[in-house]
């Protein structure tokens, strides 16, 4: 049994726990797939994190503007243009935000990263669904599987994505 719960490990390095696993196919299978696409995952939500709150925080100050530079309205049209052209950048930022999604991607990539980490975590430490499974290799097929099955459910919800994008542009 690969359990290590006598083993402490930082959350972000699983790696102490990989050298143990006794199966190369499996160890091999978590550092190339699941290891690596939790990599990504945490890489592609701290990118999305980063840009929603850039633009978010742009909209803002810029939301923020308007008032002010409102007081100022009276001195002409010069001041109306600016209120205009600052009302224009908030519609536009959140227009950018919603093709984006930068909120949602952030999300998705974050839950599918730390649902990947507890996979792994329970795996190791032969709690949850790994709990009752004796068999080292039907542990490590049901690892495998669960892993497969949230790369797959990934891939579904992109191909949903893509479909809904197609049927709106043709509507249009």
């Amino acid at each position: 049994m690969v359990s290590m719960s006598n083993t402490p490990v930082p959350r972000s390095d699983l790696s102490a726990w990989i050298e143990k696993v006794q199966d190369a196919d499996t160890k091999q299978y978590i550092y190339d797939r699941v290891m690596d696409q939790m990599n990504f995952y945490k890489k592609k939500s701290r990118e999305y994190k980063k840009k929603y709150n850039f633009w978010m925080t742009a909209s803002i100050i810029i939301s923020l503007l308007i008032p002010v530079v409102s007081i100022f309205a009276d001195a002409g049209v010069f001041m109306k243009v600016i209120i205009a052209l600052l009302g224009g950048g908030t519609a536009a930022i959140t227009a950018y935000l919603r093709l984006h999604n930068y909120l949602e991607l952030w999300g998705i990539y974050r839950n599918n990263r730390e649902y990947l980490f507890s996979v792994l975590y329970s795996y190791f430490t032969a709690t949850g669904i790994f709990r009752k499974l004796s068999d080292q290799a039907e542990r490590d097929a049901l690892l495998i599987e669960t892993c497969e099955g949230c790369f797959s459910a990934e891939n579904k919800h992109w191909r949903e994505l893509i479909r809904k994008e197609d049927e709106k542009s043709r509507q249009k």
